[in-house]
């Protein structure tokens, strides 16, 4: 069976230059104004995320399909998330401390607890707001890892359902005033996003079973999205149809290898792009060479060349390091009770 997409590399790719140009072009600009009028405003990139968490809805079933204890795939998180996020998180603090970026300095205890990726659990200030996300990320990886221990994935049909009707219920009985809905619970539940990650994990059953209830689960899953945030809902839309077709094996013409490089290195870019390039367009500010062109080409090269050195670095050899001693330590124990037993 193949592991290993390309064309989902290239969909990674495109929602992380989706989400920094919206950072560059138009979010900059709300919050400390553009020294001079971008070249253009990007304003859907601000919607890549909702691209990232269908891909991690499709790529967290994949491999717990392929798991076969429960501490393995928290390794496999572990070795993933953690050691790229922690050079982004002191990278920049130490370049927002030197360089000053105000409304966004923390203190070096708000750092250090940002070290942990609990920040948002632990009402703490995030050292990038981009890192959002990875409480998002987080508390689907609980969801999914309680699902495989307890052994429920194999009916994740009817747990995606209940999920999605649980979402629109309680987010409608909180439009109407009926309840409040307490930011953890939210977070806890996915109560925002939920949608998006099941939606993922149903393009997975589609390519390797497609049964019609998978097919009316997206379509609840569409309708969720509709129902929360219609003002999008026809980009998610969009989002849904391209993943159809990478289902049926059509979107191998978008994996060239600019897109793919971009998705190698999306995790990393996506840690480091937003505060350090906006200390680099204040610099540039600052020193009179601001321009349409530079405020965009100078913090955009400088994002990837930082995020090519972390993924080839920090990236790629902390996940083989982690991984390789894990699966000896594995093969170690193993043989140990093998040994015992006998």
């Amino acid at each position: 069976m193949k592991h290993r997409y390309s064309e989902l590399d290239a969909i990674r790719g495109i929602a992380a230059l989706m989400v920094v140009l919206y950072h560059y072009t138009v979010r900059y600009g709300e919050i400390y104004i553009f020294p001079v009028q971008p070249l253009f405003n990007f304003e859907l990139g601000l919607y890549g995320v909702q691209l990232f968490f269908i891909v991690s809805g499709f790529v967290i079933f994949l491999t717990l399909n392929k798991t076969t204890r429960a501490i393995d795939f928290v390794v496999s998180r572990f070795s993933r998330l953690y050691p790229p996020y922690w050079f982004a998180v002191i990278l920049t603090f130490l370049v927002v401390s030197i360089f000053s970026l105000p409304g966004r300095e923390v203190t070096l205890r708000t750092a250090m607890i940002n070290l942990t990726m609990l920040q948002d659990w632990l009402r703490v200030d995030r050292v990038d707001g981009v890192y959002w996300t990875l409480a998002v990320e987080l508390s689907f990886y609980i969801i999914m890892f309680v699902l495989f221990v307890t052994k429920q994935l194999k009916r994740i049909e009817v747990i995606s359902t209940v999920w999605l009707l649980i979402i629109i219920g309680l987010n409608f009985l909180s439009s109407i005033n009926v309840i409040q809905l307490h930011g953890a619970i939210k977070l806890m539940l996915l109560l925002e996003y939920g949608n998006l990650f099941i939606a993922g994990i149903m393009f997975y059953k589609i390519m390797h079973q497609q049964r019609w209830v998978h097919f009316a689960i997206l379509l609840l899953a569409l309708i969720t999205e509709f129902h929360m945030h219609g003002n999008v809902a026809w980009l998610v839309a969009l989002y849904f149809a391209i993943f159809l077709a990478f289902t049926k094996g059509f979107l191998q013409i978008f994996a060239i290898k600019p897109l793919i490089f971009l998705g190698t290195i999306s995790y990393s870019l996506y840690l480091i792009h937003q505060n350090i390039g906006y200390v680099i367009i204040r610099v540039l500010e600052s020193q009179g060479l601001a321009t349409p062109i530079t405020m965009l080409v100078v913090p955009l090269a400088i994002s990837v060349a930082i995020a090519t050195i972390m993924q080839r670095y920090i990236e790629r050899p902390s996940l083989n390091l982690i991984r390789n001693n894990w699966k000896k330590y594995s093969a170690f124990s193993s043989n140990k009770k093998s040994i015992a037993v006998n």
